[in-house]
């Protein structure tokens, strides 16, 4: 497509890209595609912990947007359409892992007691920053999903359970759920301690 072209489909108002793509219009899907890759890509990248996987499910994401479009309903917000299906793409890539690696992904794994490293120092910021990725990929799905779109994505609980398929009230339960593990995973590199006991 001329860049102009694709200048003007970009300047046109999503409803009606997500009209015309609807209706057969690949140059106005395209449009849709560029204004929505970088967020699903982030959001998976995010969810994944890997820029190449999560480059493969975005793209992924939109073939089968795409090919899923006659499904779409306008009551809903495309790029929330979107979330959803990319969502399910993590979900399942996931439990792909899990069966290749011969154990379930419920569930956190027991993290040492104790390190020298500390977030008070660059060194120690960085070893909680893998920490903290670790420990979000060892949640259960329901809760890592829960967490990354409330906490790192910035949704309502509404559009957390809408994408997740659970009351509103189920996403919140989900979320503190999530952090809770998250603080006794990090415990030993937040410098926190049971009372009375060695920090």
């Amino acid at each position: 497509m001329p860049r102009n072209a694709s200048a003007m489909h970009d300047a046109l108002p999503e409803a009606t890209l997500v009209e015309r793509a609807c209706a057969g219009d690949r140059s106005a899907f395209d449009a849709l595609v560029r204004r929505h890759f970088g967020a699903i890509y982030r959001m998976l990248h995010r969810l994944v912990g890997n820029a190449e996987d999560a480059e493969d499910l975005a793209q992924e994401c939109f073939v089968k947007a795409h090919g899923a479009l006659s499904w779409y309903r306008s009551d809903a917000p495309f790029e929330a359409w979107l979330r959803r299906i990319a969502l399910h793409l993590a979900q399942d890539h996931f439990r792909g892992r899990a069966r290749r690696a011969g154990r379930s992904s419920e569930g956190l794994e027991v993290l040492p007691d104790r390190s020298e490293a500390r977030p008070e120092t660059e060194v120690g910021r960085r070893e909680l920053s893998g920490r903290l990725a670790a420990a979000i990929e060892r949640l259960p799905e329901r809760l890592r999903s829960a967490l990354v779109l409330r906490a790192l994505e910035g949704l309502e609980y509404e559009d957390v359970g809408r994408a997740t398929g659970v009351t509103p009230a189920t996403a919140r339960t989900h979320v503190m759920q999530a952090r809770k593990r998250l603080l006794r995973a990090l415990a030993p590199w937040l410098g926190t301690r049971k009372e009375g006991g060695p920090r």
